[in-house]
């Protein structure tokens, strides 16, 4: 059953109940205003009859001149004693019941009752009479009632059927206007899956939970796009990366394949470049994967001690270089992969390492989620401080040097991925300033 066709019949099952409640409610409200007039009918004849009814002292059969010019047509009159013998009656005996006969003898007051007579249902009030042991009744056939209860349930049944039915046409009618807009995003989301453009976005027209909807779609679509064109320009940039490096190697080895004879310092030589392009090739591979890691898959955010993983990667550094690296730090605290955080502060490192002079320090400061790495080297021109953080971006400087172009990339895809930033600081000294920042925790 399509979702069109569960609103129509949800709509008709609830006009059903609605409409069924309340026609019970309005037969319930007929049916007690006709017997209060039928009841309000018997006990004004029985006003005007019961005083006539006082008069008979002994049993006798009925006779219109007993009752005269009084005698009600419309209604069927008996008087009965306590033994339930008949004094009076102008119709077949009306059944007496226990009832009837207590309140011939006064144990019970007036009483409205329905009973059946000759296959005809009977409105009837007893009512005790002013002489002893005498009591009257007073009935009025309910065909009437009967009839028109009948008639208002007919109709109540032909105004359920019309407006069940009327109401699931229109909740047909009405779902396919609701149901369009997400008719539109099937047919958006089913193209995008056919035809991999994520380049077509819906037209949202109004600003409820379908245009809502219809906007995030559009989001989601935008997001899709701009990490395909991140990846196709990864996919480009890293293939023109990676084919330097491996030219090189080619060269390198077949230039020992042709060669009949090869000195050996001259093989010595080619072996270490071949040996220093698989390091830079290497390398490049690893930042590649670390670029390309989605940050879902980077595993959950732990809380850092920042002071102590920066100290531990400067301890580090300073064991593998003969540079002076001066580390100060404020005791703090932020979430991150502890991993992540620690490569993108090595990679803070590295850079600064390669770029200040060999008896020039290297400042690092921690405080209050920030790591700022200093450096007095030949500096960043300002109009160059937020491309090298793009990918492969390497200055007119850094092209003789080692290096992929990677490592400032990664320092601010790591700081990113935990709502932070990484930025080129004007530190007011020669050299360059990098400053990683992390939302701070207590």
């Amino acid at each position: 059953m399509s979702f069109r066709t569960r609103i129509a019949v949800l709509i008709a099952a609830v006009v059903a109940v609605v409409v069924a409640a309340v026609a019970g409610v309005f037969l319930y409200m007929a049916r007690g205003k006709a017997l209060d007039s039928l009841d309000g009918k018997l006990r004004t004849r029985a006003a005007s009859a019961v005083q006539l009814g006082d008069k008979l002292g002994r049993p006798q059969e009925f006779d219109r001149r007993l009752f005269g010019q009084y005698l009600p047509d419309d209604v069927l009159l008996q008087v009965f004693d306590t033994r339930g013998r008949i004094w009076a009656s102008n119709v077949e005996p009306l059944p007496i019941s226990a009832d009837h006969l207590a309140i011939a003898r006064g144990r019970l007051p007036a009483k409205i009752s329905t009973t059946e007579v000759v296959g005809h249902r009977m409105r009837v009030l007893t009512l005790p009479l002013k002489l002893p042991g005498r009591a009257m009744m007073v009935a009025r056939p309910m065909d009437e009632v009967d009839e028109q209860l009948a008639g208002l349930w007919r109709i109540s049944l032909q105004i359920f059927v019309i407006g069940v039915a009327g109401a699931g046409v229109a909740g047909f009618i009405v779902a396919g206007r609701v149901v369009r807009p997400v008719k539109r995003l099937t047919e958006a989301a089913t193209n995008v899956a056919v035809t991999q453009d994520v380049n077509q976005p819906i037209n949202v027209q109004s600003d409820d939970e379908f245009g809502q909807l219809a906007a995030s779609f559009n989001q989601m679509l935008g997001a899709l796009s701009a990490s395909r064109e991140q990846q196709h320009r990864l996919v480009t940039d890293a293939s023109h990366e990676l084919r330097t490096p491996i030219t090189s190697l080619r060269t390198n080895l077949e230039h020992i394949h042709r060669s009949a004879t090869v000195t050996d310092d001259e093989r010595q030589e080619i072996l270490d470049d071949v040996l220093f392009e698989l390091d830079e090739l290497t390398g490049l591979v690893t930042e590649l994967v670390d670029l390309a890691t989605d940050r879902h898959q980077m595993g959950e955010p732990l809380r850092v001690e920042l002071d102590e993983l920066v100290d531990a990667v400067v301890q580090r550094h300073r064991r593998r270089t003969s540079s002076a690296i001066n580390y100060t730090a404020e005791p703090c605290a932020v979430m991150a992969v502890p991993a992540l955080l620690e490569r993108a502060v090595s990679n803070m490192l590295d850079n600064a390492l390669k770029w200040s002079p060999p008896n020039a320090p290297v400042q690092v400061e921690v405080a209050r989620g920030s790591v700022v790495v200093r450096d007095e080297g030949p500096g960043i021109a300002a109009d160059e401080r937020e491309r090298v953080f793009e990918r492969f971006y390497r200055t007119d400087k850094a092209r003789p040097l080692p290096g992929s172009g990677l490592g400032l990339s990664i320092v601010r895809h790591v700081a990113e991925s935990f709502d932070g930033q990484a930025r080129i600081i004007d530190g007011g000294t020669p050299g360059t300033a990098v400053e990683l920042s992390l939302p701070q925790i207590s």
